[in-house]
Order: structure tokens, then sequence, then C-alpha cells
């Protein structure tokens, strides 16, 4: 066990407001913060303030904003200011990435005034998406309509997703988180790490990709995201971009115009050479620097109606990172998305950007709990962007105005108090060090350069009598303190003021931040207005050891004066090693693949999912899972030990394993051409020339693991229908394996290559297995790198009668790749056979007991007397060597060996002669 450490951070020991007290979202941080850089004539402009902690938005034809509040609230922002009241206030659970966190409009909004929104019910059990009907700026009471209850949430409150977006054909898209659950994320039988399609009032539409099976299959557009944050549909085309919130290290932008597409989480991320996985249009990497950072959470297809952008911007898209201040833009009208910068920013934690009614792009900053929008002029004249603000301090305390400006550079500036100008304040910030009850007033400033003048709004400095700021102090937790998963932390605190003595608890507010690398989530809610509590600390959710929890105390006088205190809690950490018998096996860890031996350090008391596939391939050699050494269970959930752990899959070698199809399904012509039966049990297969038409039967399989092959043979269970027929049943190739087994029909069916790979006949209405020799076939696919592979088979007789054969989705004789293996290994250059004069047959030598337990004989030739013979394992790593010394029959020493699988190879003149397998078991 250790403790680990936590990072550098700033102290609030200052006064702050609480606005600056926000939440992070969705594997979000404290965004840098930093000039605004942005190309010339273009300014950010402030739109609206005290929006707290805002994640999303929709712009209204009438040019109002509407913006989500985490805490429920959906706020009104109208001409360019925040109304008091908000639009609607709903009763929702915040904790951590949840809450009030998704809206869209309706296409019809300026006739129907339909809003729809995806929220966390107060239980926390589901997220839904339901939809409301405005009257003004008000919603309508009880004009909710459920559309959809999504499913039922783990303990993880982060990975929520919350993005809608209408499409083109006036569809709703949604994006949906896998709630810290990766494999959610290939699982069609969840909403978890999808994007659905729905109608706008939550059925299923017609032309989704999975049209039969479970009502979250209907609905699934694509799959295999983690953190679809937000979605963007370009205006004309349509197309649907999706900005997916990466884990370590890509960020991705993936194009879901198609449906049925698989963007690989967690088996892939970033660019992946698995054709069976969609790539991004573009994937940008984790740290910090120019176009990097570490979460995508705003992109937006830049085609307004009309915009006084320079015209190079149209067609772009933009998009934003939650920890780089930067706002980048891609050229999409080669094959390939070519990126370049558009600027920086000065607002912090960024979490949406949008393309505004009125041709401007628009962004939320959570850190200072506001609405920006970009504007471009091309006066050179200044340009009042950001406007100073009123304030309130009390005297003897700093007060300062600043003001932003956009024109051409350099600026003059003078700041004036009720009209009459100040002396020396000629800078772009003005301050008062120490404020006195004549300091109050309005206060200016008129900004000038060779071009013209502005002058800003006026700004209010009232002065409260003298006040000391009170003092916030947290007593427990301790200093020090540590936590594992479950751990419940109970907290207590006070404050005192000079002037009030001991504060009561309702001047007290209590915030939990949780510290992920350079970044925070949010952490779990806490009361407010006590002062002493308890919070637990989840068991799932976040998986990275480089973490930590920051309780914040605010406290604030009866004359408004805050003071902020902290106090970090670390967590206990162990170090948890992957094995596997043999070592150098795949192995997955929360869904994604690592190569064992594989150690990472995890919390202690966090849950994992620990992973072994039932076969894989491994230097040729085909290995089939056993168990784990400390259960049978091939999956297994695991609660980080509080020591350091390692786990061992173990597996045996195999000279034959049975690979299940990936898909297959029938198509029929004719009156059924437009019918998909992937999810019969049975298969009809047809050669007819009459009106009922031709049946036709596809099967795919994933090959990739696949080599050092033997022989591959499909077995098929088969029968007529009725009858005493028998036919030839023909294989042809089908280049393409992109068809889904729940939309393939006979319109859209794939094509095939002329030739004929294989053929069987197929006699009698008894069901049995038939085999088809693929052999070659396979072999062949595999020399070219090929790793899924798709069939089409055909009824050589034409006849009116069926030939039905069980699929995948029958209860048993399901069809299956029969594939055998070489036993011999070829492996390292050292084991090369190039340039041998005479090499011994098969029989020449043999090596038994084969599985062996205490002892081996190998039994050679005379000609191999006094050659060197080697124990390896399936890494190539030497063992034990010795020498063969006897009359043609010599035991070898294999006492200190463990079971497992180990090679054997006898080498003469420095070149390998023989080269076999030996299991060991005892």
């Amino acid at each position: 066990m250790k403790l680990s450490q936590p990072f550098n951070s700033a102290i609030f020991k200052q006064p702050c407001p609480i606005s600056l007290l926000v939440f992070i979202f969705s594997f979000i941080g404290h965004g840098n913060v930093s000039a605004q850089n942005l190309p010339a004539g273009f300014s950010q402009v402030l739109v609206a303030s005290g929006i707290s902690s805002p994640t999303a938005m929709a712009f209204a034809p009438d040019g109002r904003i509407f913006v989500c509040q985490q805490n429920g609230q959906l706020r009104v922002i109208k001409n360019n200011s925040l109304l008091t009241q908000p639009m609607l206030s709903l009763t929702v659970t915040s904790n951590g990435e949840r809450g009030l966190i998704g809206i869209a409009l309706d296409p019809n909004f300026g006739s129907n005034n339909y809003i729809y929104l995806y929220y966390t019910l107060p239980t926390g059990t589901n997220n839904r998406i339901s939809r409301f009907t405005a009257n003004g700026d008000l919603v309508v009471a009880g004009s909710e309509q459920v559309l959809l209850n999504l499913d039922p949430l783990s303990t993880a409150t982060n990975h929520n997703g919350g993005t809608m977006q209408f499409g083109k054909d006036g569809k709703l898209y949604v994006g949906i988180g896998e709630n810290a659950n990766p494999p959610n994320a290939q699982n069609l039988d969840t909403y978890h790490g999808k994007i659905l399609r729905i109608n706008p009032d939550g059925t299923v539409p017609a032309g989704n990709p999975f049209s039969s099976g479970t009502a979250q299959q209907q609905r699934v557009w694509a799959y295999g995201v983690r953190n679809p944050y937000t979605i963007d549909v370009q205006p004309g085309t349509g197309r649907i971009f999706v900005n997916d919130v990466g884990q370590v290290t890509w960020e991705e932008i993936n194009d879901a115009s198609t449906g049925g597409l698989n963007f690989g989480w967690p088996n892939a991320e970033g660019t992946s050479t698995n054709i069976s996985y969609a790539n991004p249009v573009y994937a940008y990497a984790h740290g910090t620097g120019d176009g990097i950072g570490c979460a995508i959470t705003g992109g937006t297809f830049f085609n307004p109606a009309s915009t006084n952008y320079p015209s190079e911007y149209i067609g772009r898209y933009f998009y934003l990172d939650f920890c780089g201040n930067w706002i980048d833009m891609l050229t999409l009208s080669g094959g390939t998305a070519v990126r370049s910068n558009f600027g920086t920013t000065n607002a912090g934690s960024r979490v949406y950007l949008g393309t505004g009614a009125d041709g401007n792009l628009y962004f939320l900053s959570r850190t200072n709990a506001a609405l920006y929008k970009i504007v471009y002029t091309s006066s050179s004249s200044p340009t009042i962007t950001t406007h100073p603000a009123s304030i309130s301090v009390a005297a003897g305390n700093s007060a300062t105005f600043n003001v932003s400006v956009a024109g051409t550079a350099p600026f003059n500036y003078q700041w004036k108090k009720n009209g009459t100008s100040i002396s020396g304040a000629n800078a772009s910030a003005f301050t008062i060090a120490s404020v006195a009850a004549a300091d109050s007033g309005k206060y200016t400033v008129t900004v000038t350069n060779t071009y013209g003048s502005a002058t800003s709004n006026p700004a209010t400095l009232t002065v409260l009598s003298a006040n000391k700021k009170p003092v916030a102090s947290i007593k427990t937790p301790v200093s020090g303190s540590l936590y594992s998963g479950g751990t419940v932390i109970n907290f207590s605190g006070s404050g005192t003021d000079a002037e009030d003595g001991n504060l009561s608890a309702t001047k007290l507010k209590w915030y939990v931040e949780f510290h992920h690398d350079a970044h925070t989530h949010p952490g779990p809610s806490v009361p407010s207005g006590v002062s002493s509590g308890s919070f637990t600390i989840p068991t799932s959710g976040e998986t990275a050891a480089n973490v930590f929890y920051r309780l914040l105390l605010v406290v604030t006088d009866s004359k408004g004066a805050p003071d902020t205190t902290y106090r970090d809690i670390l967590p206990r950490t162990s170090a948890i090693t992957l094995k596997s018998q043999p070592t150098g096996l795949t192995l997955t860890l929360d869904g994604q693949p690592v190569k064992t031996p594989y150690t990472f350090t995890g919390v202690e008391g966090i849950n994992r999912t620990l992973a072994a596939s039932s076969q894989q391939v491994f230097n040729g050699i085909t290995y089939v899972f056993s168990k784990w050494a400390n259960t049978s269970t091939q999956t297994q959930s695991i609660s980080t030990p509080v020591n350091d752990s390692s786990f061992t899959a173990l597996y045996t070698s195999s000279s034959s394993i049975t690979i299940q199809p990936l898909a297959d399904a029938h198509v029929s012509s004719a009156a059924n051409a437009g019918t998909n039966y992937g999810n019969s049990t049975l298969m009809y297969n047809r050669n007819n020339l009459v009106t009922s038409g031709v049946s036709f039967t596809y099967l795919k399989f994933e090959i990739s693991s696949l080599s050092n092959l033997a022989s591959v043979r499909l077995r098929m269970f088969a029968r007529w229908q009725s009858g005493t027929s028998s036919s030839s049943i023909q294989m042809y190739n089908v280049p393409t394996t992109s068809w889904q087994e729940n939309t393939i029909t006979y319109n859209n069916k794939p094509a095939i290559d002329t030739f004929k790979i294989a053929s069987t006949v197929v006699a009698g209405t008894t069901g049995k297995y038939y085999e088809w020799d693929l052999t070659q076939h396979i072999k062949s696919l595999r020399a070219k790198g090929v790793t899924t592979v798709s069939y089409r088979m055909k009824n050589a007789l034409v006849t009116g009668e069926y030939i039905l054969f069980n699929s995948k989705e029958n209860a048993s004789n399901r069809p299956e790749l029969k594939v055998t293996f070489n036993s011999t290994v070829s492996g390292s250059k050292n084991e090369s056979t190039t340039g041998l004069t005479e090499q011994p047959k098969s029989n020449a030598i043999r090596l038994f007991p084969n599985p062996a337990s205490n002892r081996v004989i190998i039994s050679y030739p005379s000609m191999f007397q006094n050659s060197q013979v080697q124990v390896t394992d399936i890494t190539g790593r030497i063992l034990g060597v010795s020498r063969l010394s006897g009359l043609n029959r010599q035991e070898l020493a294999i006492h200190g060996l463990q079971n497992g699988l180990y090679l054997v190879r006898i080498l003469k003149n420095d070149q390998v002669w023989y080269n076999t397998r030996l299991i060991i078991q005892r």
C-alpha cells in the first residue's frame, strides 16, 4: 500500500465569490485561463453572467438562448440579459455529472413551443428524456411528457452524456455515456454508451439499423462510445458529428451520419486498425499545449443562415477542449480533416460551443458562470467587449474595475468617476487600494485609438461599512486523512468573525471536488447550512489512482464577506498485476485489452472488472481459458485489495477451437425483399425461378486471431424442409463485411465474388451437421491481413423446396467454424530452416509422454547425437540446455518447470532441425 500525493493547486485562503466555486463535468478540470488571442477583427464578448454550473444550451429562432444549469434550472437569456426567473425548475440529483445536462428545441419550435430536456431523476435511479411546452419565457405547468426513461444508473455518477440534437430527418439524436462501465458501450441491449435515434414522441423510427430485438437495440443508431458530450448536425447536409470524451490518450470527433457504426470503445480509442470499428474523423491527444487537452466538450458546424464572419470560416467545424484554452477548427472539404487553430480564450472550463441564430459562435464557461460569444468587426475603432461590473466592497478593502476592448491597438484609457476624469487612471484596469465612503459612485472608462473612441457602460461602486473578513475552519477530517472506496467521510467546521462572533451554521457552505490528474470532477453532494455532516466515497466511477478529494468550506459574515478553506483527503492505493499462464496473453481490465504481465495502481475499494477471452492465439498456438487462479469465473468483479496483489488467468493449449459467427441471416426476394430476418432461429435457402423468389444465407466470422492453420471447416446443421431432395450448397466469398445482421435484406444484400469456394451436398429431411472446407480460402485471407470473412450460401438446384439451416439464435446446433492448428510452431529467426540440406521426417523424433508430469523422454536418430537440445518457454526464453549424448534416447530434466506449455527444439550446426510443443501437467 502506498499513499498518492496531491497535485499542486491554488490555495483558496483569500475572499472569493461563491460563483467561482463551480464543479467540473465529465472528465473535466479547471481550464487554463489566459488572455484571448483571436484572429484580427474577432473578439470575445461577455453575453451574460450568473449562470450557475451551465451544462448545455439551445438557440431559439427569435434570438433567445436557453441555458441548462446542472441544478435543474432552465435559464433564459433575452436581449443579452439573463432573466431573473428560471423558465423551469426541475427537481434533479446533481451528484457528480448528473443533473439537467441536455436540451434540444423542436424543429417546429416557433409554432409548437416544444423543448426536450435530458435530466437525472431526483432518486438518481435513471436519466430521463422529456418534452415540455413553453409559453413565452416560462414552461407551461404540468406540460411534461415523458418520452424515455433510460436504463438504470449504477453508483458511478460520471459518463452520463446528455447531448441531444434534431437531425435533418426530423428525428432526435441522443448521446448517452457508458456510466463508467466500458463494456456497456459494446452491449446493444443497453442504452449506455450509445447514440440513439428516436421519433419526437420517443418511439422507434423506421430506418434504424437494428430493427428488431430489445427496445434498446431498436433505438440504437451507433454504439461503442464512451461519453458523447455533444452532438452537432450540419445544416443542409445533415452530417452528424459526435464529440466523444476519451479516457487516457485520445479525444474523438466521430461521424455518425450512417447508422449502425461501432466506434470501438472500450476495445479501441483513437484510430484503430480493426475494420470492425469506425475510426474518428479527427482525434487529438491529451496533454498541454496547442491542439491537445483533456476533454472535448463542444463542437459545431459553422453554417449559419447569415453571418458577418469572413467567408473562409463558412463550413468549418469548430471545437473546443475543457482544459486547453483554445478553440480549433477542421477543414472538411478534402478527404481528410485538416486541423488548424482558431484562437484562444480567457474563459475557463468551457462545456459547449454552438452557432447562434445571429451567425456568431457562442460558448459556456463553468469557471466564470457565464455565456460568451465571438464577434467579428472589420472596424479599427475601439469596441467595448466586456464592460466594467458594479461591485460592493467594505471600507478599507480594495476594489478593481476592468474593461476589455477590440479594435486596432494601441489604446488609450481614461477612467472617470461620476463623469470626471481620474488622474493617472490610464490602464485597462483601475484599482482603488483602500476604499472609503467618498469613493462611492459611478465609474466609466473611455477608450481611444487613432480611429475613434468608445465609452463603457457605468459601473457602480458601493462602499460598505468597515468589516473584517471572517475565518473559516475545518475540524474534521483532520489533515492527512486517507480514504478507500466506500469510506464514509465525516466532516465538521466553523466560522468566526471579528464583528459577528461565532457564525451560525446557516452561514456555512460545503463543497466537494474530486481531483483527477490536472482536472477535477464533481464530487459527492454534501449539505450546506450545517456545521457537520458526512459523505460516502463511491466504489465505482473513475478508476485512475492519481486522484484525491478536496473538501471546501465557505463561510460568509453578516455583511457578505466570505472566507474559504479546504482539506484534502488522499487515497490509499495498491498495485495489482495481471498475469497469465502462459505469459504474454491478452486480458481485459474494465473492458480494455492489456498484455500480460500488466501492473497498474488502483485506489483501494474501487471496483474493477477483470476478464479473460475464451480462446486466443499466441505465437501460433491456440490457448483455451481454464480459470483464474482465484476463481473459475471468466469475468470477475473485484474490489481493489488493501495490499499489492496479482491475479492470474490460466490457459491450456488446444489443437482446435470452435468459432461462432459474428452475424448470420437469410434474405428473400419478391414480396419479402425488404424484410430483415436477422433474429430468426432458422435460415432459409432456395433457388427458385417462380414469383416466390430465392433465398440466400449470409454468414460472417471474426478470424483475426487465426494463424498456423491446419484446417478450417464450416459446419452447418441443415435439412430439407420437405421431400427427399438433395442438392449441392455452394459457398461464395462476400468481399464486404460491413453488412449488419439486423439490417440486411434482399434489397441491400452485398454482392459476391464470382468464383465458388466450396460446396457440399445436403440431402434428406433429417437434420445433421454438414461441412464445407474453407482452409485454403481463410489461409489466403489471413496472409493478406484480413480479420473478418463473409460468405453467401446458394442452393445449386432450382426447386420450390427450402433447405433449413440453424442460425446462431437457435438453442442448439448453431453454425460454427471448426479450426485445427499445426502442431509445429514456427517462430524466431533462430528457428529458420532456410538452407538446410536435410530435414528429418516428423516421425523420426519422438517426445513422450506428452503431456508429461515428472519425466519426459526424447528419442532421436543417431544423426543428432551430440546435438544441442533446448527447452524454452513460448516466448523463446531458454530455460534449459543439454547435449544428446545417449544412444538414440535421453531423458530431459523438467522437474523444475511449472505446469504449462513449453517448446523443445534440437539444434545442429546452430540451425533448428526440430521444434515441437511440450505440455507439463501435474
